[in-house]
């Protein structure tokens, strides 16, 4: 009976053995994974990099941008009358001189009230010229030329001057002032019917048309002075540093085969919440310019001293790139990034000399053990 038992514990001992071995493997495997991990990445391999020795210099700071025009004098036509439109010309494309009569709308209605009642005022005024004469006979001369002068189908002539208290309360009883302020608000409406074009320009909307009844506070159409136009554009906060009202701006369009000059007029100190830009406005002129051409500007923001250019794909966080030591291990090297283009980085803060990679290096990391070809 004892011999059993005997076999059955060493069967025991010998499996929890095997078990402990066992663990004791699992654990030292993933000790040794986890020092691993902790280790610096540093490759024994190599990759045959194209690079170049920094040379820094005086970099011009071009700053692209692109938009569309917009006229610099733009204006919006509403009228602030009711009436129907005469003005036979009133269409898209129609040009017209400065002080021309864009729009006119049908005041005779209006004119023959105005007439009425200047009739009616100069006959208060005579009415009362007896009295002025008898109460008042130093100012009786100006007040007989006043109403002389009166014309029904003329705006009302200025008014005397009332220095006297006295007779200017008699006037004011006879209710000769407020006749007289009415009748002028009526004449300040009256010159509402027509529409004159403040500069010279061209009607680029009609809203209505000639013969058709305008309404009070109807929007009518758009007139847009020629020759000269605003682009709006945004930029960077980085760019914007080197950008000053007045800066030059080379402009060009894919349409016209032709380079057109400009400035920078306005700079918007707002930025953008979604884009995180700010709008700036060039100003430019030109015969061959239309409102809605789109043209590309480069702007002139100065120079930068000792700078380097490099493709903006090799910009690590916006604030590195990899250079390659005299280990030939790639280095992340801390840099200002000046400005940004489509495909280029002007930067500083690289020393004359050091090795740089031509273009970023796929699976780039510190470390990296690299064969440099100097171009």
């Amino acid at each position: 009976m004892s011999e059993p038992i005997f076999n059955k514990n060493l069967g025991r001992s010998i499996i929890l053995g095997i078990a402990a071995v066992l663990v004791g493997v699992f654990i030292s495997k993933q000790l040794g994974k986890s020092e691993e991990a902790n280790e610096p990445k540093i490759s024994f391999r190599s990759k045959v990099v194209a690079a170049s020795p920094a040379e820094l210099t005086s970099i011009p700071l071009n700053i692209t941008v692109s938009g569309r025009l917009q006229a610099t004098n733009r204006l919006e036509l509403y009228s602030e009358v009711t009436g129907v439109l005469l003005t036979t010309n009133f269409r898209e494309g129609q040009q017209f001189t400065s002080g021309q009569i864009i729009a006119s709308i049908d005041d005779a209605e209006i004119r023959s009230a105005l007439t009425a009642q200047r009739s009616s005022f100069m006959t208060i005024v005579n009415q009362a010229l007896a009295d002025i004469s008898l109460d008042y006979p130093a100012e009786a001369s100006a007040w007989k030329s006043f109403v002389q002068s009166i014309k029904p189908s003329q705006p009302l002539p200025v008014l005397p001057k009332l220095d006297n208290t006295q007779l200017k309360q008699f006037i004011s009883g006879r209710n000769i002032l407020t006749t007289y302020y009415n009748i002028q608000s009526q004449e300040v409406r009256l010159t509402k019917h027509k529409i004159a074009a403040p500069y010279s320009g061209v009607l680029s909307e009609a809203t209505i048309d000639p013969g058709t009844l305008v309404r009070t506070g109807q929007k009518i159409g758009t007139f847009v002075q020629l020759g000269t136009y605003e682009l709006e554009a945004p930029v960077s906060r980085n760019d914007l540093k080197h950008l000053k009202v007045g800066s030059t701006v080379k402009l060009n369009s894919t349409d016209l085969d032709k380079e057109f000059y400009g400035t920078v007029s306005r700079i918007n100190s707002i930025i953008n919440p979604t884009t995180q830009m700010v709008s700036i406005f060039l100003k430019v002129s030109g015969a061959e310019l239309r409102e809605g051409l789109y043209l590309k500007a480069v702007i002139n923001g100065g120079v930068e001293q000792n700078a380097l250019i490099v493709d903006r794909n090799m910009i690590e966080d916006g604030k590195a790139i990899y250079t390659i030591n005299a280990d030939s291990t790639l280095v992340l090297t801390p840099i200002e990034v000046i400005s940004f283009s489509d495909e280029k980085a002007i930067i500083k803060g690289i020393t004359n000399g050091m090795l740089i990679p031509n273009k970023a290096i796929s699976g780039a990391f510190e470390g990296l053990k690299v064969e440099p070809s100097v171009q």
